[in-house]
């Protein structure tokens, strides 16, 4: 029997890449008019979603600091992070629902097939379609996209990133995008909502917008079921 934990140890934020069907339901896409939308997958890290949303003829835009490195060597840092993880998931097995993936190799094989996809397409798009940037800064312009999400980033890691960073991201997505940013899940890495969720909603700085937690038709981590949607 293994030891139980809290939450999975990890000294840094992890490459593992999440699927379109995930993205779809994690972040209601369905509300979205998808062929008319220009997208930034923001902290986009090795997703499929760009490269499958790209297939559907979607407009979309990865962004994210490990694009400054070789296809190979993000490659070599996925399959890493995986076995990491995957050694790790029978002591925090409880803290997730077992619906969405069967088991632990469902997951794993789940995650391969993301960073897979993605590390091909990366080699054939490069720059074109995966732009680096060291969040909270960009280089993009005002008002660039119509739909930014956040997945897996901002709330996941408070535990490492700051509340000033929280604001500071979520000002620069702002900026760049004209109608929504949608930030999936708002729970820790403990499946317990994050504490920066409600400093958000209550910042000053946020006043002017929309917010909204909406329940969503995904939920792998536990109590990970909402998503954050500020409109601008």
């Amino acid at each position: 029997m293994p030891e139980l934990k809290d939450k999975l140890e990890l000294k840094d934020i992890v490459l593992l890449g999440r699927t379109f069907d995930e993205y779809f339901r994690a972040f209601n896409l369905q509300d979205i008019d998808l062929k008319n939308a220009k997208i930034l997958d923001a902290a986009s890290g090795v997703s499929s979603f760009c490269a499958e949303a790209a297939e559907q003829g979607f407009n979309v835009t990865g962004s994210d600091r490990i694009y400054s490195l070789s296809a190979s060597t993000i490659e070599s840092r996925c399959a890493q992070d995986l076995e990491l993880v995957m050694a790790q998931m029978p002591g925090v097995s409880h803290l997730y629902n077992w619906e969405y993936f069967k088991d632990v190799e469902s997951l794993k094989a789940a995650r391969q097939r993301a960073y897979k996809l993605f590390v091909g397409d990366f080699q054939r798009q490069g720059h074109r379609r995966y732009v680096p940037c060291e969040y909270p800064h960009t280089d993009f312009f005002n008002n660039q996209f119509t739909i930014t999400l956040i997945s897996h980033f901002l709330f996941l890691y408070d535990d490492r990133l700051d509340y000033e960073f929280h604001r500071e991201t979520i000002k620069e997505c702002m900026r760049i995008t004209s109608k929504e940013i949608r930030i999936f899940p708002i729970v820790n890495l403990k499946g317990e909502q994050s504490p920066y969720v409600e400093k958000i909603l209550n910042d000053e700085a946020f006043f002017d917008c929309t917010k909204d937690i909406q329940a969503v038709d995904y939920n792998f981590i536990r109590n990970g079921n909402r998503v954050l949607v500020i409109s601008v």
